[in-house]
């Protein structure tokens, strides 16, 4: 199979997890507020999903060596369909808990193992488009996953359907035969990786924060600002647009220009858009939703050239551990703003929201330039 087919495939089968979990961020935390659950409880119950990564990222190497690509994608697949169906009848929270936990597992092994085998098969100039074409689906597939229910009004139907969404990338990467042989240690070396590509896994920690917690929160933000849900959605929708079309743009260009100043520049142009989120919501929708554009185009674009650098900068041998870490802090960042953002929004309002994301930016950026000048 050709060289530029097989990251296609591997592109597509991202967007269809993508899409389960875009319609996840809608149907979880709308769900446990009707059954009487506060923003607090459900930012905790999100937060599990993410757990679920930083517990138990260093056995995705384990798991890869012992069972192999494709049955680590079949395994994980299949769990995670299980999970989603399971969610939609529960109503305890130990089972939510429990139930996101696990869903979120079987989720990063999928995206990491499908991560570290494009970084291996995509190649040349156009590496850094198929990086960013595979950002763009992350996004995408988030962006449609509120298009899909404007479709679908019973809850039990969006469950089972969305149950059955996993079971789509089984098919499409195991009739893939060329695949990369992946040699790797026992356990992922978050140290060694963070050493030597510290800037970059710090702009994925700070990307987490904002792709976890916006997406969990968005909806009930514009809800408490005074729109509908179908408007409240579309503010996920228009995030993750902006992902797929500016990101892809701006991780193109992270093969010309230098990574780091693109990763700051890209946080730079988020803290404005975050400041002035409030204001816009307040004086058009139409603003808010250029301005979330913009900030998911940045957003986008954080984490393909992040991508783009550890691929560049990492041996063969080190891809599962650097892939591993980077989903770990993208991870560790979503763990950390959905808790925070969910405990500001009940202290101190739905403006939690902005004031969580625009200090997490601002103590990046400091620390970013800190570190410029003193490397003059």
């Amino acid at each position: 199979m050709s060289g530029r087919i097989i990251p296609v495939i591997i592109i597509i089968s991202t967007f269809c997890v993508q899409v389960s979990s875009g319609i996840n961020y809608i149907i979880f935390p709308l769900t446990m507020q009707a059954q009487n659950y506060t923003t607090t409880w459900i930012g905790i119950v999100m937060s599990f999903e993410i757990l679920a990564t930083i517990l138990l990222f260093k056995h995705v190497s384990l798991a890869v060596r012992k069972l192999g690509i494709t049955q680590t994608i079949v395994g994980a697949s299949m769990i995670r369909m299980f999970c989603i169906y399971f969610l939609g009848m529960n109503e305890s929270f130990i089972g939510w808990l429990l139930g996101v936990f696990m869903y979120g597992l079987t989720t990063s092994m999928l995206l990491v193992v499908i991560q570290t085998w494009l970084n291996l098969m995509a190649k040349g100039k156009l590496k850094g488009l198929f990086l960013g074409l595979y950002s763009a689906s992350l996004s995408l597939g988030i962006a449609s996953g509120p298009v899909v229910l404007q479709f679908i009004d019973d809850m039990n139907v969006r469950f089972l359907l969305n149950s059955m969404l996993p079971v789509i990338p089984i098919f499409l990467l195991i009739g893939i035969r060329q695949k990369p042989s992946i040699h790797t240690d026992t356990t992922i070396r978050l140290g060694f990786i963070f050493k030597y590509a510290k800037i970059v896994m710090l702009s994925a920690l700070l990307g987490g924060v904002c792709f976890f917690g916006l997406p969990s929160f968005l909806t009930i933000y514009g809800v408490a600002n005074g729109l509908s849900y179908s408007e409240s959605s579309l503010l996920v929708t228009m995030f993750m647009i902006g992902s797929v079309s500016i990101g892809t743009l701006v991780s193109s260009l992270s093969v010309f220009i230098d990574r780091i100043r693109i990763i700051y520049a890209c946080v730079f142009i988020s803290v404005i858009c975050a400041v002035f989120l409030a204001l816009a919501v307040y004086a058009s929708l139409g603003v808010a939703l250029i301005m979330l554009i913009i900030w998911g185009g940045c957003m986008g674009g954080i984490y393909a050239t992040g991508l783009g650098y550890i691929g560049k900068v990492f041996r063969k041998e080190d891809q599962i551990s650097a892939n591993a870490s980077f989903v770990f802090m993208d991870a560790l960042g979503g763990f950390l703003g959905v808790c925070i953002i969910g405990s500001s929004m009940d202290l101190i309002g739905k403006e939690g929201l902005t004031y969580t994301i625009v200090i997490a930016a601002t103590l990046y950026l400091i620390f970013i330039t800190k570190r410029s000048i003193s490397n003059l």
